[in-house]
């Protein structure tokens, strides 16, 4: 093969496409090749702990029994020498009498125990007739109402702590209270107290989803749960207004891609499928158009073959888990309580901490006399 053939062949169409699918499979070991060293460093990163093995029980289960069955308790057996000795079992509470093992046909000798006397019995007086059954009351009493609460629908104006991404499972949401909720003239949960939550997986356009089981925390170590859901708050600071979409469900937050060649891929592996079988052989025949039988059309139809396979999967991965939201820190929203809250019922370390004693009331001063008068 002269150097006139092989440059021939590069020039042909079969050649320009052999050269573009080496350098493409290239391209793509090369990058592959940096994704994969770039996720073993990141979990080799992750693992800031070592797998701890579990222990294993040790002991055989049928320590103690015999053949599977528990130990029958034996009476004790007095041999010749007088002393009471047992079968290796175990020794009964109140063993029975011991049995003497002498010679053939010689029973052994017991001894009749002296009668002991009998105890007098006590008798003491009967305190039935002396009992008497304090009256049931019907009536419960009912509770007095609290002095300060948070009642339903109450908006809790909160500041986003954390960073929280719809793709992770149960994020934790972290967020402090802006201003002191007032309810009556009264302050009932002062501003700077932290409100923790649950953001759900997935996403809802891009939002992410916040509802369930909230819980207050103050600074002096105070808990108090109660239900809630995260609304949005879109409060324009230059103008001083509100936009549209204040108070809708959900947190908004910014629509961010898995991968950003994602699509790019997607459109590569189809144009290189169709690129593929384009440029196939055909024969013009009575009946139309038909491809050739011959090993590069073969070669060119797996090539394609494989190129869809490629895009399908892409476009799968990208429907499951190509786009997520990503709320950073610093974002404002609402807290909409689905109940009452009373702040009297808030515990440390789930014990209920102790009610203030009401104040005592102060006896009035008796008014001075002018001795002037009189």
């Amino acid at each position: 093969m002269n150097p006139r053939n092989i440059g021939n062949f590069f020039k042909s169409k079969f050649g320009l496409f052999i050269v573009f699918v080496v350098v493409l499979f290239s391209g793509l070991a090369i990058y592959g090749r940096q994704q994969s060293q770039e996720r073993e460093a990141a979990k080799l990163a992750a693992q800031s702990t070592k797998k701890v093995e579990l222990g294993q029980v040790r002991v055989p289960l049928d320590q103690g029994l015999e053949s599977g069955l528990p130990q029958q308790a034996r009476p004790q057996v007095v041999a010749q020498t007088g002393e009471p000795t047992t079968a290796g079992g175990i020794v009964p509470f109140r063993p029975a009498a011991p049995v003497a093992t002498g010679a053939a046909g010689q029973k052994p000798h017991t001894a009749t125990p002296a009668a002991e006397p009998k105890p007098r019995k006590i008798r003491y007086a009967s305190l039935l007739a002396s009992y008497e059954a304090p009256p049931v009351r019907s009536e419960r009493a009912v509770p007095p109402p609290p002095e300060k609460f948070m009642p339903f629908g109450t908006l809790l104006k909160c500041k986003l702590v954390n960073t929280i991404d719809s793709a992770n499972l149960e994020t934790p949401v972290i967020a402090v209270l802006l201003e002191d909720v007032w309810q009556n003239g009264k302050k009932v949960i002062p501003a700077n107290t932290l409100v923790h939550g649950t953001a759900r997986a997935g996403r809802l356009r891009d939002r992410v989803n916040a509802s369930g089981t909230w819980r207050f925390v103050w600074q002096d170590g105070r808990e108090l749960a109660f239900n809630g859901v995260a609304l949005d708050r879109e409060y324009e600071h230059d103008i001083d207004g509100y936009g549209i979409t204040d108070g809708s469900g959900g947190i908004k937050g910014r629509l961010m891609a898995t991968d950003d060649l994602q699509e790019l891929k997607v459109l590569a592996s189809a144009a290189l499928s169709g690129f593929a079988r384009g440029t196939q052989d055909r024969t013009q025949t009575a009946l139309g158009t038909t491809i050739t039988g011959s090993v590069s059309n073969g070669v060119r139809e797996g090539v394609g073959d494989v190129f869809d396979l490629y895009a399908k999967r892409t476009l799968k991965d990208i429907e499951e888990n190509g786009y997520f939201v990503r709320v950073a820190a610093g974002k404002e929203f609402y807290v909409y309580v689905l109940e009452s809250v009373d702040p009297q019922k808030a515990s440390v370390a789930g014990v209920k901490s102790p009610q203030p004693a009401p104040p005592e009331p102060v006896a009035p001063r008796p008014a001075p006399q002018n001795p002037s008068q009189g």
